[in-house]
């Protein structure tokens, strides 16, 4: 056997059919991730019993949870199960809207030990807690998600029955070449930096009796993020003072009908910042913003795929 490298693992991601409960014979999907990954927190108690001698008599494993995530280059159509558990919506046609649906899905990694010899780690009951996405000027666009989950599975051998879908092979999107129509306020704005971060505010559920939690419990959809904004006129800026807000819609893909379009239509500009900068600088608005409910699309975030 080799030591096992980074380089060779193979991560792949299946729906369960209820709470950390795997399909029978899963069809997994491989993911594209430039990194991260799921662990095991293991939480225990230490003893305060006394003893004459000063020693520690024990520590206890009283639970364990599935925490980390992963990160990822925006491709096309590579995350929408992923978006759609994150958003806890369902793609209607080619439309994606945060709701109420909660989904959890098992995440399974492996390991190349050389000689035909594998190590799988599968992590149930996960669901998707985070998702974020970062549009950075001269830069590819990314974006990272993490889990709350239930347990860690430790295997050699395929799940019986298990077959693999292969990811796709779309392009990796760049901010510089492939981000269109991006308006801030129903208006066009010269931006250098957008991020956007959705949060569900996850929990977990611990029993007596049990190492594991017995679901996740769900919060409330905060969606928010952040402008960094050339400083052109007042405008956008005055409306920081005012607090008051406007729609933030973008588009990001290069081929047509293989592109998302991300809209915001009632973000409310939070505590903003104008930075006038030194004798090299330019100024700058920055921006923070959180998308509220909007009675129009129903929801605070929608994201429509397949945009030509």
């Amino acid at each position: 056997m080799t030591i096992a490298a980074g380089s060779g693992r193979q991560i792949a991601y299946v729906l369960e059919t209820a709470y950390g409960v795997v399909p029978a014979t899963p069809t997994f999907k491989l993911l594209r991730s430039t990194g991260g990954g799921p662990r095991t927190d293991k939480a225990t108690a230490v003893s305060d019993e006394i003893r004459a001698d000063r020693n520690v008599s024990d520590e206890q494993q009283v639970g364990q949870d599935v925490t980390g995530g992963y990160n990822f280059e925006l491709s096309y159509g590579s995350l929408d199960d992923i978006l759609e558990a994150a958003l806890c919506g369902t793609w209607a046609g080619n439309v994606l809207k945060n709701g109420t649906v909660q989904r959890s899905l098992t995440f399974e990694e492996r390991l190349d030990l050389g000689g035909g010899s594998f190590s799988f780690s599968r992590f149930s009951g996960c669901v998707i807690n985070t998702f974020t996405l970062a549009i950075n000027s001269r830069a590819l666009i990314t974006g990272s998600f993490d889990l709350l989950g239930r347990s860690e599975a430790l295997d050699t051998a395929i799940i019986a029955g298990a077959t693999y879908t292969a990811a796709n092979t779309k392009a990796i999107q760049s901010a510089s070449g492939s981000v269109a129509g991006l308006t801030v306020g129903g208006a066009t704005s010269k931006v250098r930096q957008l991020s956007l971060a959705v949060a569900n505010n996850g929990r977990t559920r611990p029993l007596v009796g049990s190492l594991y939690t017995d679901s996740i419990g769900l919060g409330r959809a905060d969606v928010t993020g952040s402008l960094q904004v050339y400083f052109e006129t007042n405008t956008l800026y005055q409306r920081v003072l005012n607090h008051e807000g406007g729609a933030i819609s973008f588009t990001v893909g290069t081929v047509a009908n293989e592109k998302y379009t991300f809209s915001m239509p009632n973000a409310l500009f939070l505590n903003g910042e104008r930075q006038p900068g030194g004798n090299t600088d330019d100024a700058m608005v920055t921006i923070p913003f959180r998308a509220r409910f909007d009675s129009g699309i129903g929801a605070s975030i929608q994201i429509t795929r397949g945009v030509a």
